[in-house]
């Protein structure tokens, strides 16, 4: 080696700075491949291309693409519940259902949690039976209205009347206006490791026995509802952007910012195994669902698309590192990043008009769209019947338990759109049914419960500059369950603004690529060559005149 050579170091941000270089023109290389075998990827990176630019430099500004962003917290809801075997609303239900969701002694409870920032709180609402018959016999002398829905519009929620019977009507109408009760804060007995950046995942497994906490601090905790307490913290290499729990509640799966999902088993201390991954983006949200033999995951990315992989079986989900699932499908057609992804569950007598289209998707976009999609072909089950709700970026979507129902939380808006389930010819169709009255905060994350309640988190800002995380019902904020985080706590951009794809010019991107700092460390390296060139040309020179001379 030559021994000028020996001035250029090389220190570990520069390598990292290299190796992020290196992977970013593999991404490339892979994606290319992909669109090569596949038209309609073609087809819709073609298209997004010309509406935003190339976008192979990640979109974003520096401090987005170095992952040290400051994003600001989102509230996220969690309900749980004690899972049941049966359908929920069977055109047999009766107003009588409503007692039968008591327990025993008459009384019945609602257990509720808000992540907010680093914050976790989680409460049991408690009332009786009653109780609440006693309200809505004062209600009546005093001459208010029954609760009873005589018409669709007198249901602002999701249209209940136009698809049900008289008496699920009236007990929604009765279950939406029944008293939380007295409310009860549940202690949470957290290990040595607390969260310590803002939390972005918080999902509770299917069998409610476990749930769990992850986000920017990179810690991936689960809890166990037995006594409320942490039993076990996982520490990732890079920030957690989503997590679920697969449909048994054995495993649970993790999403980074670097586009990798791990999966570990619950209830073991074995270490987390890779599972999948996408090819250098972010994972936007994560969910699986029964179908097919063993199940589907789904994972939405920021490049406008979302893969249906198949689950493994369950010896084979943490056998070893990249087992890398078989690919069932790719759904391409979002002109923006994927905000939520919503398997829809439905009740098999729900299905049996489906014809072919036996395990659909739902998902929400950056471009405002909620597109519903067959999980097995990668195709949208209509693509007449999107719903283009042109008021802003879709935040979260949650369906009804009997599947007739969605309802679309809008990012910075208080009113919910409520999109009616249908089958036309044993198609599977999305229809706008409207919009439902403002909510008191714009709901960030939204919840049917398995009495088709439904219920959201949202935030809300005080006089004094700090933010509170608030539980709603309905519209409505349930006092005792809330976090509060100060005004610089909660300060940032919001979470989706980093998922947005900037729209750039020729010259624009040039300067981009001239001032990113694998150029820049290139660049200089070539003028520190050019220095050490000049430096030993008056020697050459001399040494040439010398020689002449003699």
């Amino acid at each position: 080696m030559d021994d000028a050579d020996d001035d250029v170091v090389v220190d570990d941000a520069t390598r990292a700075e290299i190796s992020r270089a290196l992977d970013a023109l593999l991404g490339g290389e892979l994606r290319a491949r992909a669109m090569a075998r596949n038209p309609r990827a073609v087809e819709h990176f073609e298209r997004v291309r010309a509406a935003a630019g190339d976008g192979r430099d990640g979109g974003g500004d520096a401090a987005t693409r170095d992952g040290s962003e400051n994003i600001a917290p989102r509230a996220l809801l969690a309900l749980f519940e004690r899972p049941v075997e049966t359908d929920v609303a069977s055109e047999s239900d009766s107003e009588s259902e409503v007692e039968e969701d008591a327990d025993s002694d008459g009384t019945y409870e609602t257990v509720a949690g808000v992540a907010y920032g680093t914050k976790i709180a989680i409460c049991r609402f408690r009332g009786s039976i009653e109780e609440e018959k006693g309200k809505e016999m004062d209600e009546n002398v005093d001459g208010e209205d029954d609760g009873a829905m005589d018409s669709d519009s007198d249901d602002a929620y999701g249209g209940y009347a136009s698809s049900s019977s008289e008496n699920i009507v009236k007990r929604m109408a009765r279950l939406r206006a029944r008293p939380m009760g007295t409310c009860e804060e549940i202690e949470l007995a957290d290990d040595d490791k607390p969260h310590t950046g803002n939390i972005r995942a918080f999902r509770v497994s299917p069998d409610g026995a476990w749930f769990l906490s992850a986000g920017d601090d990179k810690l991936v905790k689960l809890w166990s509802v037995d006594g409320w307490r942490c039993v076990r913290t996982i520490s990732n290499t890079k920030k957690i952007s989503s997590a679920c729990f697969t449909p048994d509640s054995r495993h649970l799966l993790f999403a980074d910012k670097f586009g990798e999902v791990f999966a570990c088993e619950v209830g073991s201390d074995a270490e987390p195994t890779l599972m999948l991954g996408h090819c250098s983006t972010i994972i936007t949200d994560i969910a699986c669902m029964n179908g097919g033999k063993n199940g589907y995951v789904i994972t939405g990315d920021r490049e406008h698309k979302t893969r249906v992989s198949v689950l493994p079986k369950v010896e084979h989900r943490t056998a070893f590192n990249g087992s890398a699932p078989e690919i069932q499908s790719f759904c391409y057609g979002h002109e923006q990043y994927i905000s939520c992804v919503q398997p829809l569950t439905q009740p098999e007598r729900k299905k049996k008009g489906w014809g072919a289209f036996k395990d659909c998707i739902i998902t929400g976009s950056g471009d405002a769209t909620v597109r519903m999609w067959d999980a097995v072909t990668g195709e949208e089950t209509d693509a007449n019947a999107r719903i283009d709700l042109a008021y802003g970026e879709i935040c979260d979507i949650a369906t009804r338990s009997e599947g007739t129902h969605v309802a679309v939380a809008i990012e910075d808006k208080k009113m919910l759109a409520v999109v009616h389930l249908t089958s036309f010819k044993g198609v599977p169709k999305l229809f706008l049914v409207g919009y439902g009255p403002d909510w008191a905060e714009c709901a960030q994350t939204i919840k049917f419960d398995r009495r088709m309640v439904l219920y959201g988190a949202g935030v809300r800002k005080n006089e004094d500059g700090s933010q509170t995380a608030v539980f709603m019902r309905e519209g409505t904020v349930i006092d005792g369950l809330s976090v509060t985080l100060s005004a610089a706590e909660s300060v940032g951009m919001t979470y989706f603004s980093q998922l947005r794809k900037r729209e750039y010019s020729e010259a624009q991107r040039m300067e981009r690529k001239a001032n990113r700092k694998d150029m820049l460390i290139a660049a200089t390296k070539k003028a520190q060559e050019e220095q050490r060139a000049k430096k030993r040309k008056p020697e050459d020179e001399s040494l040439e005149k010398t020689e002449k001379e003699k």
